[in-house]
């Protein structure tokens, strides 16, 4: 099992349902010139990173999680136990963002644990949120009827100390704003599929997906009944569309791949699930 240290600033909010944003919040931070077709090349291969954790049809269900210790800003020591994903922002600006593993299996009551992923010349931390489609009325709902809706709000990166033009002033601010820096935590209780995406970033399909039991397979699980397989896969997908005339499309082809990848139990033909990529049993040692 990887542990996971983290300092002061990198403090966590457990919850399991936050207020959302508001319609005001899909304009996000501010944007560099790039790409808007968000290419996966990009971490395919990353040391490290994977396209899915805890693939059933790979025989790894569920997905191992990490021990997280942090600091609070009481400086209350807290230690949990979470399966990590991380946020990719290139250092590149293509606005090549992704939550990487694109989906992680999960058992009930477990948590999952969103952080920025940093390394020099790959990937900083910039501004986003976790949020699920239905979160405050946002999108279509793509979770199972009844779980509640979870809402990271902004969690503020600390990108662009090298240029304070392009996100520094805008994180700083937003970390006075509303005191959010650091990672997100979210124990699902509830069997089922859920989709999620970042507000900032969802027109460069920044999606991904949480499956809560061993789901997975054209019928919804391994011969049983589909629990929690609707509605997200069964919602149409055009209502995006709909609801965000400029970049529901895009959005919307993103979640289709999630779903080819919760039907096939693994990450189909984008590439296998990465158990020697990064290893659980690596520690890694952050105090910020």
């Amino acid at each position: 099992m990887r542990k996971t240290r983290y300092g002061r600033r990198r403090f966590l909010e457990l919850c399991g349902a936050t207020s959302a944003l508001g319609v005001a919040a899909l304009s996000g931070c501010a944007m560099t010139a790039g790409s808007t077709d968000a290419s996966m090349s990009y971490v395919m291969g990353r040391e490290g990173l994977q396209m899915t954790k805890g693939a059933p049809a790979d025989g790894s269900y569920p997905a191992s999680p990490s021990q997280i210790e942090m600091e609070m800003p009481s400086g209350e020591h807290m230690e949990m136990e979470a399966v990590t994903v991380s946020t990719i922002a290139p250092t590149d600006d293509s606005d090549n963002y992704h939550f990487m593993p694109h989906v992680v299996w999960v058992e009930p009551g477990q948590r999952v644990f969103w952080e920025h992923y940093n390394e020099a010349g790959f990937s900083e931390r910039r501004t986003h949120t976790v949020t699920s489609f239905g979160a405050d009325g946002l999108f279509t709902s793509l979770i199972p009827e009844g779980a509640p809706h979870f809402d990271s709000g902004y969690r503020a990166g600390t990108h662009g100390s090298g240029d304070p033009t392009i996100d520094e002033r805008f994180n700083r601010k937003m970390v006075g704003l509303v005191g959010q820096e650091g990672g997100f935590a979210v124990q699902f209780q509830q069997q089922g599929v859920y989709f999620y995406y970042c507000q900032n970033h969802h027109m460069f399909k920044m999606a991904g997906a949480v499956v809560v039991g061993e789901i997975w397979g054209e019928d919804g699980t391994m011969g049983e009944d589909p629990v929690g397989w609707d509605p997200a896969m069964t919602a149409d997908l055009s209502r995006l569309v709909e609801q965000d005339p400029l970049h529901g499309e895009t959005l919307m082809h993103q979640v289709e791949e999630l779903r080819g990848f919760v039907h096939a139990g693994r990450a189909g033909g984008h590439g296998m699930e990465g158990g020697e990529m990064g290893g659980d049993e690596m520690e890694d040692e952050h105090d910020e």
